[in-house]
């Protein structure tokens, strides 16, 4: 049995779609599992017990794919021949895309599934498919890769808190003023350290932290491959995050998680994970010391 799942989208995206591959992991354990996602995820899960092989899904030509009647990439048509199943999260209205596929050559069965719009939360949305293939969602987690590094047990230490004050979307960015006002609060009574994430989109963003909050015990770790940031997840004592793909990889890490939710729904956008819990206002932000209140009951539980 061979599989190939195409997922497009951002980090987010992708982590959420996980517990439907898992699905399809426990129901062929022997299957050879592919994904076409972007190259830099693909690094997560790939492993000779979770996910055989990623083609990025950036690789040129699959484009021609999604054009009507025209001229296909010679190499992503021979790769399609290769699979029993094939199942597609690409958003394909008009079916040009399984039109192509189907032009091609593709094999076996094709299933697609509009990712958009879930009704329930996302990551069961997104696994709705399985049902028709007798298979149900899985434990995402057990797809992680040969890159990630399980951390050993170091010598006792102050709490660390990794913290990503960022998101894709600014609407859904608490001001990392506010983040900072209450930590101060939180550190009044307690002892912790703090590791700041910034990608691509925080570029700069650590002059937006006073010193005494990036100097010293603490540290801000810009632009860091995504194996490397789930082992300091899996290392932290607590991670502090938005709604972003940040969080995503926290929740995937098994990482005991406190999500700051805005204008976005956690029924629907939390990953899964018993050690996820979110904070939301229903599309408010916190007043001052809200957050900071909220925070110690999560530590002390």
């Amino acid at each position: 049995m061979k599989i190939v799942v195409l997922r497009g989208g951002a980090l987010g995206d992708f982590l959420l779609t996980l517990p439907a591959v898992a699905g399809l992991r426990d129901k062929w354990p022997e299957a050879e599992i592919e994904m076409v996602v972007a190259r830099k995820f693909g690094e997560l899960v790939v492993g000779p017990q979770s996910i055989q092989a990623v083609r990025p899904i950036e690789q040129p030509g699959l484009a021609t794919f999604y054009a009507k009647e025209g001229k296909l990439d010679v190499e992503w048509g021979d790769y399609f021949t290769e699979f029993d199943l094939t199942f597609s999260y690409l958003f394909d209205p008009d079916e040009i895309f399984f039109g192509n596929w189907k032009r091609c050559g593709g094999t076996g069965e094709f299933i697609n599934h509009d990712p958009r719009n879930p009704k329930e939360a996302a990551w069961k949305h997104l696994a709705r498919p399985m049902q028709r293939l007798g298979a149900s969602a899985g434990n995402g987690r057990g797809l992680m890769g040969e890159k990630i590094q399980v951390p050993k047990k170091g010598k006792a230490r102050k709490p660390n808190w990794v913290i990503h004050a960022g998101s894709g979307g600014a609407s859904k960015c608490w001001p990392i003023l506010d983040w900072v006002r209450e930590l101060d609060l939180l550190a009044k009574n307690h002892e912790f350290t703090v590791t700041w994430f910034g990608g691509e989109v925080e570029e700069g963003w650590e002059k937006q932290v006073p010193l005494h909050w990036r100097s010293g015990e603490h540290r801000w770790m810009q632009n860091r491959p995504l194996p490397e940031l789930v082992t300091e997840m899996m290392r932290s004592d607590l991670y502090l995050g938005h709604d972003s793909g940040m969080s995503h990889l926290a929740g995937w890490s098994g990482a005991k998680c406190g999500l700051l939710f805005g204008p976005t729904d956690p029924a629907v956008w939390a990953p899964p994970g018993e050690r996820v819990k979110c904070w939301s206002g229903g599309g408010r932000w916190p007043k001052e010391g809200e957050w900071a209140k909220w925070v110690e009951k999560l530590i002390s539980s």
